[in-house]
């Protein structure tokens, strides 16, 4: 319990400045106060929510659950809320219960979590909705771990960086052992938050997972890596290919091979010009429907690859059903193969299953001259690391193309 008629303004100071919108209901759940923060991120007038139940805006059959404020006292609950402009948004809600001049009351501080629908004018929206359409993008449905409530407005601002442009993408080479020049690059996205400085890769992609934005910022990438790599044909600069990184909760969407190919018509580009990594993990899925979508990529032309093989996933016995043209090993099996003979070996045993499926294999995380020599004594068709160049900007990599 917090709050009485003395300090609950001073409390409910502090919450405007920490939550996205704060409702007071009384025992029965109707709305006697909200904030301004509400009415606009929420799009009502103030009269369509005061006097209203706060049921009236929740939806079960979304949400999964009855919302009573009672029984949520003490407790976050994760719910979706019918907005004024009728789109449904997620939200956590947590509830307090007040003491104010005797009466019992509750206190609804909401975080936003993400929209379940875009904005019509949102960059990305046709394809979102063209998902929905489908019936294959439920975020609910999603198997990754909630997201942190402290995370919740790191979320939101990753949403908005998606559909402003403000996140980076940046390319590594891909070098081919046999005649040392290029052979493609794998594009991997940056953010640079503006008050947290450079978000880690591994962290903001996970948020978008948990949150349910990840096919946004997927598809984000995808448009983002072709439109540049149709500008550098325009421009005559030598990029043979892009690598594009595809989280495997994408796998699911029964249209992603028609998506994907639009893209690329799009651009002006063919199957040929772009690499689809999906981890290791994803291809082994047994599940039905992710499958077809594999042999229907492979089938429209899309080459596949296996990211991150040998981490301890593998199945052999999939793996030699799987309809990818490369394996590309983990970056743990090439960091001590100069200097730890079993490292060596297993990553010469990850080679030779490469070779006898008939795939090219490419070995990332290349830092020094002894790696790369040891690699190339073993047979790698391809290289990538730090070792050729690091993950460039456009600039950068133009400029260290041209050296070439």
């Amino acid at each position: 319990m917090l709050g009485n008629s003395r300090t609950l303004p001073r409390e409910y100071a502090v919450l405007e400045q920490l939550t996205d919108s704060i409702l007071v209901v009384d025992v029965d759940s109707n709305i006697l106060l909200v904030n301004k923060a509400a009415l606009s991120k929420w799009c009502y007038q103030l009269d369509q929510l005061v006097g209203k139940s706060i049921s009236s805006l929740v939806n079960y059959p979304e949400s999964r659950t009855e919302f009573a404020v009672r029984q949520w006292v003490g407790r976050t609950v994760h719910l979706q809320i019918r907005q004024g402009n009728g789109i449904s948004r997620k939200v956590v809600m947590s509830v307090s219960k007040l003491v104010v001049d005797g009466l019992c009351q509750y206190l609804l501080a909401v975080k936003y979590c993400y929209p379940t629908e875009l904005p019509t004018d949102s960059v990305i929206s046709p394809y979102h909705r063209k998902l929905l359409d489908c019936g294959t993008l439920d975020v609910l449905q999603h198997k990754s771990c909630p997201p942190d409530v402290a995370e919740l407005p790191l979320a939101a601002d990753l949403c908005c960086a998606i559909q402003q442009h403000q996140l980076q993408l940046y390319y590594q080479p891909q070098v081919s052992v046999s005649t040392g020049k290029i052979c493609g690059v794998e594009a991997l996205c940056r953010w640079f938050h503006n008050d947290y400085g450079m978000i880690a890769p591994d962290k903001f992609i996970a948020l978008a997972e948990s949150v349910g934005i990840i096919t946004e910022l997927d598809f984000w990438v995808l448009r983002r890596a072709c439109q540049q790599l149709a500008q550098w044909r325009s421009q005559g600069v030598n990029v043979p290919a892009v690598a594009i990184n595809l989280s495997s909760v994408n796998l699911t969407i029964e249209k992603l091979p028609e998506l994907i190919l639009e893209v690329l018509h799009e651009n002006g580009l063919s199957t040929d010009d772009i690499v689809v990594e999906v981890t290791e993990s994803g291809f082994v899925e047994k599940d039905f429907a992710v499958k077809s979508v594999i042999n229907r990529l492979f089938a429209c032309g899309i080459k596949l690859s296996v990211d991150d093989f040998g981490v301890g996933y593998s199945n052999l016995s999939r793996l030699q059903h799987l309809p990818a043209m490369q394996l590309k090993l983990d970056r743990s099996l090439i960091e001590h193969i100069d200097t730890n003979p079993v490292a060596k070996s297993v990553s010469e045993a990850a080679l030779l299953i490469g070779k006898s499926m008939q795939l090219q294999v490419v070995a990332e995380g290349v830092e020094s001259a002894a790696q790369c020599e040891i690699l190339e004594d073993l047979g790698f068709h391809v290289i990538q690391g730090y070792f050729f160049a690091a993950p460039l900007s456009v600039e950068q990599l133009e400029q260290w193309l041209a050296k070439q």
